[in-house]
């Protein structure tokens, strides 16, 4: 049973933010939803429907939304952040004049910062002088989640007590949580799976056979694992929920954002024109800070490798896998 008197903080009110808000409001908890925009929680406010990011979803009326970081952030016990990590070190920079010790902070992002290299619990270390509580992170879109469609994720801490806190406050009936230890492997997964569905998404828009697609699964499920290793997480983790599970469901679906984007490019659109229609994708982001990560340590990572130079250097995707064949064997 729920601690209904208990408050939380969600930062971040895009489609994931949101519907986020939703599980736990379900779960008998006050939310606050923090909004950087103005119209959207406006939106929110006046029809308890983020219609700009999450259509259709009615929001609980235990959810209050504002964009006043400190009335955000005031007497919540857990906070969960679910910023783009474009704009997570800022907007952490923005919160930390209103936290205190008895708050636990979850992430929810995924992504790897471009310049710095961080994973998203590392970038709240560097900012907030504390480590995260825990990550949520697994094969789940935000739509179907609001939609209380049978669910599991991965809740990862490095603390077995809040693990099983953090557990307890996520799971009902249509939410099941599994916690594991490697909080480094689980964010590793949620950030490579965006590069891997663009990867897909490329290679099905330019008609490569099934044997090759599968083949970018199967070497995108290694280069997880072997990311995961540099960063000093588990390799074993790439199989799991957060790894195998997220890359499954982001490279498979058309409700991928970053699958759209990798379609669209395919088609020959450059990403300024993606961005006249919809939000650039993490995996856009990501791709840059792995290609930057690639050349500074000389990681063997070709198909990540392959992705920066389709989108940003112009390459043929057939030219990655003559390359890919030729290098490997």
């Amino acid at each position: 049973m729920k601690d209904i008197q208990k408050k939380v903080t969600v930062l971040g009110a895009g489609a994931w933010g949101t519907s986020f808000a939703t599980l736990l409001a379900h779960n008998g908890l006050q939310v606050n939803l923090w909004s950087f925009e103005q119209a959207v929680a406006q939106d929110i406010q006046k029809h308890r429907i983020n219609n700009t990011y999450l259509p259709n979803v009615k929001l609980l009326s235990n959810i209050h939304v504002t964009t006043d970081m400190q009335e955000a952030l005031q007497d919540s016990t857990w906070v969960f952040e679910a910023i783009p990590v474009a704009f997570l070190r800022k907007t952490l920079q923005q919160a930390k004049l209103f936290t205190n010790a008895q708050q636990s902070w979850v992430v929810l992002s995924k992504g790897i910062e471009r310049d710095t290299f961080l994973l998203p619990s590392q970038i709240l270390q560097d900012v907030l002088g504390f480590k995260a509580a825990g990550v949520v992170a697994g094969p789940n879109f935000a739509k179907e989640l609001a939609e209380k469609a049978y669910t599991a994720t991965i809740v990862a801490s490095h603390d077995p007590k809040k693990a099983q806190e953090l557990s307890d406050l996520l799971a009902n009936e249509f939410f099941k949580t599994y916690i594991s230890d490697d909080m480094i492997g689980v964010q590793v997964g949620g950030a490579i799976k965006n590069v891997l569905a663009l990867a897909i998404a490329l290679g099905k828009g330019s008609h490569l056979h099934e044997n090759t697609i599968a083949f970018i699964l199967t070497q995108g499920l290694q280069e997880i694992a072997q990311i995961a290793e540099f960063f000093g997480g588990k390799k074993e983790t790439a199989y799991g929920l957060s790894g195998l599970g997220d890359m499954f469901l982001t490279c498979t679906s058309p409700l991928s954002k970053n699958f759209q984007a990798g379609s669209l490019l395919a088609k020959g659109s450059k990403l300024a024109d993606i961005e006249r229609i919809m939000t650039l994708p993490e995996g856009i982001n990501t791709t840059q800070s792995l290609f930057h990560l690639i050349e500074k340590n000389n990681l063997d990572l070709p198909l990540c490798r392959g992705v920066y130079d389709v989108i940003f250097q112009n390459a043929s995707v057939s030219a990655i896998f003559t390359r890919f064949f030729k290098s490997r064997g």
